[in-house]
């Protein structure tokens, strides 16, 4: 199973299914359960998440076991490659099909497979045709980084279906939003911070898909003291806004992640946006119409839950 690129606009079929997102990174893994029955998603088991030791036979295990642990099993896995494993390229050749596509794209592409260090694997998706030309998005993997979570998956007796870009998913996520809100046609782009103790990084997509990594550790900020916090946020709109000195900004920001662990972010990050940004919460919740009245906050679990919901968008 290799890469697989899927970007937003695409309808969800009611069709019941279940399907596991899971999300690996060197240290731990985020994992997903989600049913879809007639039009409504449902969460058969909470998410969860584990720690992962760096052998790949004891992570599987491990893995196994608290699947077993929450009788899991027989279900389609949706598995995600984070930005620092994937490099996003834009191009634009003339309208060709088949195999000359795929032969235009490889030579669009030939100098950036030879900076990355070890085999690769890549994909690709048309985003618009015009004036007789292809917009295309290409994401490039390193090919170790597939293996692992194939042999992980492997290990724990999963059949992994589909490997895809977790900031694609995210992605994927907010546009089922925008549809479902009305309000695709206005909001021309995507824009989704996303806070993690693995990695935390801004999304941004417009006809294709730029990732920027973001410094800042939720571990480090909840050690923090209050002044100290309001320092790493302030770095933190620093950075946001250096991004947008080149791109067309959004009219809105989702916040994902670890933003939902400490809510004072957003609100700080507003107070210093003023108008010039809407931040928003991706909430599953919402986004997806989940019941669910718990006390943790599944925005946390973003990565795997649109991973899972990227399972669905090939019915």
């Amino acid at each position: 199973m290799g890469l697989s690129l899927k970007l937003p606009k695409l309808s969800v079929f009611s069709k019941e299914k279940v399907i596991l997102g899971l999300q690996i990174s060197k240290a731990s893994s985020k994992v997903a359960l989600l049913k879809k029955e007639g039009d409504t998603f449902i969460l058969p088991t909470l998410p969860f998440e584990i720690l992962l030791p760096d052998d790949v036979e004891e992570a599987g295990n491990l893995l196994k076991d608290e699947l077993l642990k929450r009788d899991i099993s027989n279900v389609t896995v949706v598995a995600g490659l984070p930005p620092s494993s994937l490099f996003f390229k834009a191009i634009k050749i003339p309208q060709v099909k088949g195999e000359e596509l795929k032969d235009a794209v490889e030579w669009n592409i030939r100098e950036d497979i030879k900076t990355i260090q070890g085999d690769t694997y890549y994909d690709f998706n048309v985003i618009s045709e015009t004036d007789g030309n292809l917009d295309i998005l290409v994401v490039i993997a390193r090919l170790s980084d597939i293996d692992r979570i194939k042999q992980i998956c492997d290990y724990a007796e999963i059949s992994l279906s589909i490997i895809d870009a977790e900031p694609v998913s995210l992605i994927n996520l907010a546009s089922h939003y925008l549809i479902n809100q009305g309000k695709e046609e206005t909001e021309e782009n995507i824009c989704i911070v996303h806070l993690d103790k693995q990695e935390s990084y801004l999304s941004f997509s417009h006809k294709n898909v730029i990732v920027q990594s973001l410094n800042f550790d939720s571990i480090k900020y909840e050690s923090m003291s209050p002044d100290e916090r309001e320092a790493a946020v302030e770095s933190l709109v620093n950075e946001i806004n250096y991004f947008f000195l080149t791109i067309h900004e959004p009219k809105t920001i989702f916040m994902s992640g670890d933003s939902f662990r400490f809510p004072e972010i957003k609100a700080y990050m507003q107070l210093k946006f003023g108008n010039r940004f809407e931040l928003e919460d991706l909430d599953p919740v919402r986004v997806l119409n989940i019941d669910y009245s718990g006390n943790t906050p599944l925005g946390i679990y973003n990565v795997p839950i649109s991973l899972a919901f990227r399972g669905f968008l090939d019915d």
